[in-house]
């Protein structure tokens, strides 16, 4: 099978904005070339690849995503270059100049690891892709992520605010539910940084597939994948005290209606992957529904939100 691989030239700003349209438009993962943040991760030591040569600052950054070359290819495009004029007209994300070439299936993911990196995120979490070497120091934990096509390694702001959240919140003898899991990454922090018990969640089979793989390759032997909508496939267990969900505002809203449910008294949602200008409505589903923000955090347009339940918190 072959793909069209899309570029999309852009500005800091739009990267994300335009990589949402891509995603939403089918594509099998994005990758984001941003020069300046090559520089960042260098200047802060997160890369033990120190060799990697500083780039040439600049504003400019081109988004690249791999869509399927079928019947729906030329629609897509269509509705890709549409969708970006308008963006254009409310955004400052530069001429947002759009091109596409073919690609076979082990070009693919031959051109994926060229863009994917040992990093660390937070105080002791290593991302390590699995085709590069890494000799971890004494307090790291490492991850093994082989992303696949369709799932990030963690250097997404939502999915970084996720990890730094758990080295705060996660401690033995924890239940963890990760509701949306992608790749496995969150469940498989969870479980290295001392959960009891795991259960990763998601609609996608691809998705189950990915993070069973990225389990065994962790060696954490008590975390579950199962295929749900939500928390349907937890019914009947023991509720959790952390529930993970990184993914979009309106299935976050959604999820409100299964909490009672499925969290433990006292229990904590880790809800990430909401947009600046919809925390307001996170906040109001969880007032709506019995629940305080406790402290928000962001990066970039994104934020990520712990939140707990009003009753449970009478200390």
């Amino acid at each position: 099978m072959r793909w069209a691989r899309v570029s999309v030239v852009t500005t800091h700003e739009g990267a994300d904005l335009i990589g949402n349209i891509l995603m939403e438009l089918g594509a099998a993962g994005t990758e984001i070339d941003d020069p300046s943040l090559v520089n960042e991760y260098i200047d802060a030591g997160l890369w033990d690849y120190t060799d990697l040569p500083r780039a040439e600052d600049t504003d400019t950054v081109t988004v690249r995503a791999y869509l399927p070359e079928d019947e729906r290819l030329e629609g897509s495009l269509l509705t890709l270059a549409e969708r970006v004029e308008n963006l254009r007209r409310a955004a400052a994300i530069g001429a947002a100049a759009i091109s596409h070439t073919f690609v076979a299936d082990e070009d693919w993911a031959e051109t994926w690891k060229a863009y994917i990196h040992t990093e660390k995120i937070g105080e002791h979490i290593v991302v390590r892709p699995t085709w590069e070497e890494y000799s971890p120091a004494a307090d790291e934990i490492v991850i093994d992520l082989d992303p696949g096509a369709a799932f990030g390694t963690g250097a997404h702001a939502t999915t970084a605010m996720c990890l730094r959240w758990l080295e705060r919140i996660v401690s033995p003898s924890l239940r963890v539910y990760d509701v949306g899991c992608g790749s496995g990454i969150l469940s498989i922090a969870a479980s290295k940084l001392g959960a009891d018990d795991v259960v990763a969640m998601d609609y996608d089979p691809v998705a189950v597939a990915v993070a069973e793989e990225n389990i065994r390759q962790n060696a954490v032997s008590n975390v579950r994948v199962l295929q749900s909508d939500l928390l349907t496939a937890c019914t009947g267990m023991p509720p959790a005290q952390i529930i993970i969900a990184n993914i979009i505002a309106d299935i976050i809203i959604r999820l409100f209606g299964q909490l009672d449910r499925h969290l433990a008294p006292g229990g904590t949602l880790l809800a990430s992957g909401i947009i600046d200008d919809r925390i307001v409505d996170v906040e109001r589903a969880a007032a709506e529904h019995g629940f305080v923000v406790l402290d928000i955090t962001r990066e970039k347009e994104w934020a990520a939100m712990i939140i707990r339940r009003s009753a449970d918190l009478a200390d």
